[in-house]
C-alpha cells in the first residue's frame, strides 16, 4: 500500500495535473478550429458546384446524408447566386 502523499508531493502534483489539463484544452481548441476549417472548405466547394451548376441541392443531399435544409443553411453564406 502507498503512503500518503506530503503536501509538497500534492503540491508538485497539481501543478502538473494544471499543466496537463492546458495541454488537453489546447488540443481541444486545436481540433475546434481544424473541424471548423474543414466545414468551412467543404461548404464553400459545395456551394461553388452548386453556383456553377454541375449539381443540384437534392445531389448533395444524396451524397452527403445530410437534409436539404441543412444543406441550404449551410451553404447560403457561400453562394453567388
Amino acid at each position: 500500500m502507498a503512503a500518503q502523499p506530503n503536501q509538497e508531493s500534492r503540491d508538485a502534483a497539481k501543478g502538473r495535473f494544471t499543466e496537463l489539463k492546458k495541454v488537453r484544452d489546447q488540443a481541444h481548441e486545436d481540433a475546434e478550429k481544424a473541424k471548423a476549417a474543414a466545414d468551412e472548405a467543404m461548404w464553400k466547394a459545395i456551394a461553388a458546384e452548386l453556383d456553377a451548376g454541375n449539381a443540384l441541392q437534392l445531389d448533395v443531399v444524396d451524397a452527403t446524408g445530410f437534409s436539404r435544409d441543412h444543406v441550404l443553411r449551410r451553404t447560403k453564406p457561400y453562394r453567388k447566386n
